[in-house]
């Protein structure tokens, strides 16, 4: 059924395969070369991909800003679906660490311990922090909700000026060369609940390819200035990919508004897109495993320029029949994702 947030589909199918794109193409990165294809090659897929978790947040934002809600009901219903999740993922990534990175078999049981409790309170695979940080701005929903639903529209817009001005100034790099105020309520994740809340109320006259026009841009120049900097400290260097970062928020921010204007909010939604939307977080959740054996099968047969979209193609396929599997599992809809 067409809704008129259709919009919203595309970009969480555009996040979660960018998120592939990102986990597909990093390796390359950590060996620089500046003439290497490779490494050139998986720079400008993260420059073009590293809003991917700011797509999420913001959709969050979009959705969740708008519903009127009480706070135990909000926290009874969205925090149970991540909770669930959060536990049965920690408890796989922590058996596939073992199985797959240690000699369980030779490891103290003080050892396993401590890596266990190591891997539960930090994350038990590298891209489980987004279940730490998601959970974090669940909490504050109900509360910035009411905050929001009373200020205008200007009022939102200086948030947002402030929060864009927090990023660099709340940047460890740029420490030296800003006083150091506290901004920690304008910095963060947050600030993208309220953007994506903020660009669903909104109306921009504009061209469809103004925003193209400038997520290529933010695109070209994140690429740019990563390989630039890269180059004079000759190795890599990923502070333009920081996700609470200017360039990252534009880019997910122009691509909100892009698909906003490009998608056709009367039309029935693909078939392909309505699977990837809504096996979206269990993708997100399940995909590290199976790119782990795709990823590197493939590399052994074909250059780096079909590796990394290839790779992502059998990932993403993989990633919606595994989790599709679980949840025809007793109870596996609860932790799926």
């Amino acid at each position: 059924m067409a809704t008129k947030n259709n919009y919203i589909s595309y970009l969480r199918v555009i996040a979660t395969v960018f998120v592939i794109l990102i986990h597909a193409s990093t390796g390359f990165l950590n060996r620089f070369d500046a003439d290497d294809f490779n490494w050139n090659y998986a720079n400008w897929i993260n420059s073009a991909t590293r809003c991917s978790v700011a797509i999420f947040v913001m959709l969050s934002g979009a959705l969740l800003l708008l519903k009127d809600e009480d706070t135990w009901s909000f926290y009874k219903k969205r925090i149970t679906k991540l909770l669930y999740p959060f536990l049965f993922w920690t408890i796989i990534y922590l058996i596939y660490y073992f199985y797959r990175y240690t000699n369980f078999n030779a490891l103290s049981t003080e050892k396993i311990m401590s890596i266990a409790q190591d891997k539960i309170l930090h994350g038990a695979n590298a891209h489980l922090w987004y279940l730490y940080m998601i959970i974090g701005l669940y909490l504050t929903i109900p509360y910035l909700r009411k905050i929001i639903t009373q200020v205008s529209i200007r009022e939102i817009e200086i948030f947002l000026v402030l929060w864009f001005a927090s990023m660099i100034l709340m940047n460890k790099f740029y420490y030296p060369n800003f006083p150091k105020f506290d901004l920690t309520f304008f910095s963060g994740y947050l600030g993208y609940l309220v953007l994506g809340y903020y660009l669903s109320i909104k109306s921009f006259n504009w061209s469809k390819w103004i925003p193209l026009i400038g997520y290529i841009a933010i695109s070209v120049f994140t690429a740019y200035m990563t390989y630039t900097w890269s180059l004079s400290a000759n190795k890599y260097n990923p502070h333009w990919y920081y996700y609470v970062f200017p360039n990252t928020a534009l880019a997910a921010g122009l691509l909100f508004i892009l698909f906003q204007k490009i998608v056709n909010k009367e039309s029935e939604l693909p078939t392909w897109i309505k699977i990837i939307d809504e096996y979206s977080f269990g993708i997100y959740l399940v995909h590290i495993l199976p790119l782990n054996y795709i990823h590197p099968f493939l590399s052994k047969h074909m250059s780096t320029l079909w590796v990394i979209p290839l790779a992502t193609l059998l990932t993403l396929i993989t990633s919606i029949g595994i989790i599709y599997v679980l949840r025809k599992i007793p109870y596996g809809k609860y932790v799926s994702g």
